[in-house]
């Protein structure tokens, strides 16, 4: 007895999974770009970014490559009339060719020749214009999208202006092999008085030659990709940064670094410029809490000299950039600095305070700064052994930076990305925090 013939498409998973490595490996560079052309016909997205159109495509493409490689098509029963595994998995391929399209227009990667291929389907029309991208989107409007209503092929594979498709059925038995020798049938009934319609075959094999064949292109969206990125970063590293100037308020060179920041790597570490600006002018009330604020301001000026590195060799990488090894966050002291996050064991269990004690630093109104003191006060027992708070006289923006210091302070008592990333120098360090491990020297 004869085996029933299915079909089953593999597509490599992993040239998706380099596309994104590649991304990630400068994703401050890559968030900038913006679409340069037209992305659909009759639709200018000039100057819009692009950022989470590329994301988009990115995670369509892997789940439906995944999806795709798990579908064994030919099984369906007879109990439809169409072969419904195949419509989904045609729908589902296009999604991955449209995804890949996408990606080359935003990169700017060429696919006129490849678009002009006619190599998987030979199918050249009645005018002689046709290619293998024109049939499949054919093939997939009347089978699958566009039953009824198949129209922008005139000329080409359709011999009406209007043809429509009752159904496509899988060819299973020996006299439909024999008068058809495909292995999908579909009708394509012309709308034409006695007139029988089109047979429309398709072949398996030239399906997955297609499909295989375009997802490849991401080879040439990653080569893309990286000229982007070096283009850019080439540019970027041929415009100075210079060091701060003698006239040059330390306010006003966070404020140019903050700038050629977001025109760099884009918006993203805007509010930790601003932040930056108040630890390094901050004088507390309280005298006691002078040598902790002092430590916190060296720490943030240490941060922003290794800034200035990042932004002249357009790197995040390495030590002089703040880099830290080991670290899984991608973040470097700069974005570590503002939050400090320890995993201190003293810390446990206040999540929510370290959460609402955010609502002090002016963002929010005065009923969630009156809930963030409450939160603050709470965890007094653990930030006051480090600074000093008076909940009476303090205001709120105060009580924000000290507990911002406290919790630096008790970043360099433990092992973690602040502690690592900080000289051991008294300059920055409390003399209890002078080993990598929270010990004394």
């Amino acid at each position: 007895m004869e085996c029933e013939k299915t079909f089953q498409i593999h597509l490599d998973p992993a040239l998706i999974e380099r596309f994104h490595d590649l991304l990630g490996r400068h994703e401050h560079i890559s968030e900038q770009i913006s679409f340069v052309e037209k992305a659909f016909e009759k639709k200018k997205f000039r100057g819009l970014p692009a950022w989470d159109c590329i994301c988009s495509c990115e995670h369509r493409i892997r789940d439906t490559v995944a999806y795709l490689n798990e579908q064994v098509l030919g099984t369906a029963t007879y109990e439809y009339g169409s072969a419904f595994d195949f419509i989904n998995f045609i729908n589902n391929a296009a999604t991955v060719i449209d995804c890949v399209d996408m990606l080359a227009r935003i990169f700017g990667v060429d696919l006129s020749e490849e678009n002009d291929r006619t190599g998987a389907f030979s199918q050249l029309g009645r005018n002689g214009k046709g290619t293998d991208q024109k049939y499949f989107r054919f093939i997939r409007s009347l089978c699958a999208v566009h039953p009824v209503e198949t129209s922008r092929y005139a000329g080409e594979y359709q011999s009406s202006g209007l043809v429509t498709c009752p159904y496509i059925t899988w060819v299973k038995e020996p006299i439909f092999k024999t008068m058809w020798d495909c292995d999908l049938h579909a009708h394509a009934f012309t709308n034409a008085p006695n007139s029988w319609g089109d047979d429309v075959c398709i072949h398996m094999d030239q399906v997955f030659d297609y499909i295989e064949f375009r997802y490849g292109l991401l080879e040439k969206v990653i080569e893309g990709l990286g000229r982007f990125q070096r283009e850019a970063i080439a540019r970027f590293c041929s415009i100075p940064v210079p060091d701060r100037g003698g006239n040059e308020t330390e306010g006003e060179f966070i404020d140019r670094l903050k700038s050629a920041e977001l025109e760099r790597f884009g918006s993203s570490n805007d509010f930790i410029y601003d932040f930056a600006k108040k630890a390094v002018s901050f004088v507390p009330s309280n005298e006691v809490n002078l040598s902790a604020a002092r430590r916190y301001a060296e720490a943030w000026r240490h941060a922003l000299g290794l800034q200035l590195n990042i932004l002249r060799d357009m790197s995040r990488e390495g030590l002089e950039h703040a880099g830290i090894e080991g670290d899984e966050t991608d973040w470097i002291l700069f974005e570590h600095l503002l939050f400090s996050h320890s995993g201190a064991q003293e810390l446990r269990g206040f999540e929510y305070n370290l959460e609402k004690i955010h609502y002090l630093d002016g963002e929010y109104g005065p009923s969630d700064a009156n809930w963030g003191r409450i939160k603050l006060r709470e965890m007094d027992d653990v930030l006051g052994r480090r600074v000093v708070f008076d909940y009476e006289s303090d205001s709120d923006d105060e009580l924000y930076m000290l507990s911002r210091i406290a919790l630096y302070e008790i970043a360099l008592m433990h092992p973690c990305e602040i502690n690592d990333a900080i000289p051991l120098d008294l300059k920055y360090r409390p003399a209890d925090a002078m080993t990598r491990d929270g010990g004394r020297l």
